[in-house]
């Protein structure tokens, strides 16, 4: 089985330059130091240029000294203005589009178990160097979105007015969504996913997160594997989970921060909130709740977002 099929090819790729603001494309600027924390478009940005052949380090989502030295030197090979902005000039050089959020698709098809293994012996979501195979994936977009609206709606996630809504299961969202654990390490898509799994998560969620029966903590692919079997603590609630979206799951769970495209990423969770003008503030704030270390301007549901602490990688 080749990795190919998902191996992002760098189409359309939003970046974000060394003074752009995450409340707009490319018309306000802010300070260095507002730009140097974990923002998912930098980290496409260094994909890019990785894959135009320019060394911007690790690609991290850190706006480093590398990134911004690999920014100068495309735009002196390209002849533009060499000044470490991504003006628009650049941004047509580099074939960067700044569009809204795209409609959700599946860019890739649900992928089979032996795609997931795979990837995940290859260590391909962990890897955080240059041209590592699950930088960029494309999503089965349409089916997560259904895998959240169907848990939604199966455990109460919905917000106040929603139909299907319980106080419980909006509660159990609402926190899980605020929890420091596991707050740096995992990607938006898969912490809003995560969070609707009100019941089922209790297996998953004590084996990754708190202690086994056998009093070790496991990662995320071996306690899936327990918690499938029904070798481990609420295994029988985790059945739902085996029984309507297995593929998915482990497909979402095993990504890492910088696996995901960000761009189709965003637009899946901001389908599934309702957000129809991720641009929007007010908008974003109202219909879309905040993780843990979102920003707190309104500029959660944008892709070119600047996170308050920076992602980090974790392995399996």
């Amino acid at each position: 089985m080749k990795l190919q099929p998902f191996i992002k090819v760098i189409r359309r790729c939003c970046v974000i330059p060394l003074l752009l603001s995450s409340a707009a494309f490319g018309t306000e600027f802010y300070s260095v130091d507002f730009a140097a924390g974990y923002n998912p478009v930098t980290q496409q940005a260094q994909t890019n240029l990785t894959a135009q052949g320019f060394s911007p380090g690790l690609l991290d989502g850190i706006l480093s000294s590398e990134t911004l030295g690999a920014i100068l030197a495309f735009q002196d090979m390209t002849g533009l203005p060499v000044t470490g902005v991504l003006d628009n000039a650049t941004l047509a050089k580099l074939a960067i589009t700044t569009d809204d959020t795209p409609p959700v698709q599946n860019w890739h098809p649900i992928p089979t178990q032996d795609e997931i293994d795979l990837l995940v012996a290859t260590s391909a979501y962990a890897d955080y160097v240059a041209n590592a195979p699950g930088v960029n994936l494309d999503i089965p977009g349409l089916a997560i979105l259904d895998a959240m609206n169907q848990s939604a709606d199966a455990f109460g996630g919905r917000r106040p007015g929603q139909p299907m809504h319980t106080d419980r299961g909006y509660k159990a969202v609402s926190a899980c969504l605020k929890t420091g654990n596991s707050a740096t390490h995992w990607s938006d898509l898969t912490l809003h996913y995560y969070c609707q799994m009100s019941l089922p998560r209790a297996c998953y969620s004590s084996a990754i997160g708190h202690k086994s029966a056998e009093d070790v903590q496991l990662s995320r692919t071996t306690a899936y594997e327990g918690c499938a079997k029904g070798e481990l603590a609420w295994s029988s609630e985790f059945n739902w989970v085996v029984k309507n979206q297995p593929l998915v799951f482990q497909f979402v769970m095993f990504g890492q921060t910088h696996a995901f495209n960000h761009e189709q990423e965003q637009a899946v969770i901001n389908t599934f909130y309702g957000v129809k003008y991720p641009g929007d503030p007010e908008e974003c704030r109202l219909k879309r709740p905040r993780r843990a270390n979102d920003p707190v301007d309104g500029s959660h549901c944008l892709a070119n977002k600047t996170m308050l602490k920076s992602l980090v990688g974790k392995g399996f």
